[in-house]
């Protein structure tokens, strides 16, 4: 008689779950691997719950960092993992998530980094010449030069034309960008100091921000791209974008509505715009790449860069894991 073996079921179960504990614990490394980071931005309170019910477990303050141990807010609180291990919950309007990392809903907008987006300015892109304007305003009428000073450089802020598609490039594509050191005025320039920036002026672009100031030109005896009117609906409103939060002027690229182009938008208003102003809120910024050579004395006071977009000619507000047109 044939002899039958019988072989035990423990061992195949003990595999199994052996198996089964090691998929679980790789699971666990993976996700740890993919933790989004966040950096504190203002002064927030480790919690033990994600409420303000028990004594914080300390305080964090800026430039600490933390991993988010869940995308989505908790009572608007993030559960995080600080970098001494520490597991809690800080208030989610004090941190700002690290954009570097991967996309995710709610967290960073198209157009911030990654794909898509360019790193540097291409000098094959099209660059329309700039149409000729004019603006009334009380009576009086400006011409698309202004009224004197670099008529050039006037001709190119005061442009209305409709930009083609916007190339969407990171902040330290404009930031960075070269430009030759020349006179105050581009009319005084030398033919190879002008054939530099005509590599890149011209183009239409797309840039991700925040904003730290908001200054309508309304001192002084005005600018001449505005024939040197004063009035706040008749000049050009400054604004400084920085592509880090907290960075100052300093660090920033300028970027300008013009009266030209406000008269399109009447929801741009230093009402809807000023509230964004030292805020986390992403603002994505379109429209024309110029370079102003009249401020150089700004630079590292107002401004990083001669470069600017000037004139805008589309505000977006990041909200609710969308963009969102400031004219809707």
């Amino acid at each position: 008689m044939p002899q039958i073996i019988r072989y035990s079921k423990w061992p195949c179960l003990a595999i199994s779950v052996a198996v089964l504990l090691l998929l679980r614990a790789e699971a666990s490394l993976a996700q740890d691997d993919t933790l989004r980071h966040a950096i504190v931005v203002r002064n927030v309170n480790l919690r033990l719950q994600p409420n303000s019910a028990q004594p914080p477990i300390r305080l964090l303050r800026p430039p600490d960092e933390v991993e988010l141990r869940e995308d989505s807010l908790t009572n608007g609180y993030y559960a995080v993992r600080t970098e001494d291990d520490e597991d809690g919950w800080v208030w989610g309007k004090n941190v700002q998530i690290d954009t570097a990392e991967t996309t995710g809903p709610g967290l960073m907008p198209a157009g911030s980094a990654g794909a898509g987006v360019a790193d540097h300015i291409d000098e094959s892109w099209e660059k329309p010449a700039p149409n000729h304007s004019t603006f009334s305003s009380q009576g009086k009428t400006c011409g698309a030069t202004g009224d004197g000073g670099d008529r050039e450089t006037n001709l190119r802020k005061n442009r209305t034309d409709t930009p083609p598609p916007y190339h969407n490039v990171t902040f330290a594509a404009i930031a960075q960008l070269p430009y030759p050191h020349g006179p105050k005025h581009r009319h005084d320039w030398s033919q190879s100091q002008l054939a530099e920036i005509e590599r890149f002026e011209g183009v239409a672009v797309q840039v991700v921000g925040y904003l730290a100031a908001l200054k309508p030109q309304t001192g002084g005896s005005g600018e001449s791209t505005n024939c040197h009117w004063t009035g706040a609906a008749q000049v050009d409103w400054h604004l400084a974008l920085v592509g880090t939060l907290g960075q100052g002027e300093s660090e920033s690229v300028v970027i300008e509505t013009t009266p030209r182009i406000r008269r399109k938008h009447s929801a741009w208003t230093t009402g809807t715009i000023g509230p964004w102003v030292d805020q986390d809120t992403l603002v994505r910024i379109s429209g024309w790449l110029m370079l102003d050579p009249e401020h150089r004395n700004h630079l590292n006071k107002y401004r990083a860069t001669l470069w600017e977009i000037h004139p805008i000619t589309k505000i977006e507000v990041w909200r609710d894991g969308s963009w969102v047109d400031l004219d809707d």
